[in-house]
C-alpha cells in the first residue's frame, strides 16, 4: 500500500476480489479483505484436514486455533463447515464406537468418558450410546473374555479367573456383566 508492503494474500484471492496494482482502495476495506483471505485459508486448511480423517467442532476449533487462526476466524469456519455438514459429531462418534468396538473393545462407561474426552457432547454421546443395551454390552464382553481366557490356558484356574476378572473391570464392565461372563466362561471350560 502506497508502494509499502501492507499484507500478503493469496493470488486467487486478489483475482477474486479484484485487486490489481494501482488500485486505490481505503485501508478499512484492505483489512477486511485480510480478514474474508484469513477465512477462505482458514477453511481450506480444514478442508484439508477433514480430507485425512473426521473431526469434532472441537477437535477441529484446536486444530485452526494450533495453525495459528484466530478466534473469530475459527468460529466463522466452523459454522462454515457445520452449515455444509462437514462436521457432524454425531457421525463422528457412531463411526468412533463401531470402530472401537470392533477393534478394541470396552464398555459403553469407557467409550462415553473417551467420547466426552474428544470434546463430543453428552447429548450426542447420550444418542449414540443408547442404541447398546445391556445384552449388547454382555455380549461383547463375552467376546472379549473368550479371546481373552486363552493367554490364560496355563494358568491355575483361581489365578486365571482372576486376571480374567481384573481384565474385563479395566475394560469398564462392571462387576454384575464380569460375574455373569465368568460363570459362563467358566461354565464351558
Amino acid at each position: 500500500m502506497d508502494n509499502v508492503h501492507f499484507a500478503t494474500v493469496t493470488p486467487v484471492f486478489a483475482a477474486k476480489m479484484g485487486l490489481r496494482i494501482g488500485l486505490e482502495i481505503e485501508e478499512a476495506v484492505v483489512r477486511n479483505l485480510m480478514v474474508a483471505d484469513e477465512v477462505v485459508r482458514a477453511r481450506d486448511h480444514a478442508l484439508e484436514l477433514l480430507l485425512i480423517r473426521t473431526y469434532t467442532k472441537q477437535q477441529m476449533i484446536e486444530a485452526l486455533e494450533k495453525s495459528g487462526f484466530c478466534g473469530h476466524v475459527v468460529d466463522e469456519t466452523i459454522e462454515n463447515l457445520e452449515h455444509l455438514g462437514r462436521i457432524k459429531d454425531e457421525k463422528f462418534a457412531r463411526n468412533w464406537v463401531n470402530n472401537r468396538r470392533r477393534t478394541r473393545p470396552t464398555s459403553k462407561r469407557i467409550m462415553r468418558r473417551e467420547l466426552t474426552n474428544q470434546g463430543v457432547d453428552n447429548s450426542t454421546v447420550d444418542r449414540v450410546l443408547a442404541g447398546i443395551n445391556d445384552e449388547d454390552e454382555t455380549a461383547l464382553a463375552l467376546q472379549v473374555a473368550t479371546k481373552q481366557i486363552n493367554r490364560y490356558a496355563c494358568l491355575e484356574s483361581q489365578v486365571a479367573k482372576r486376571r480374567l476378572y481384573a481384565f474385563l473391570v479395566r475394560r469398564g464392565f462392571d462387576h454384575e456383566t464380569v460375574g455373569q461372563v465368568l460363570r459362563k466362561i467358566l461354565s464351558k471350560e
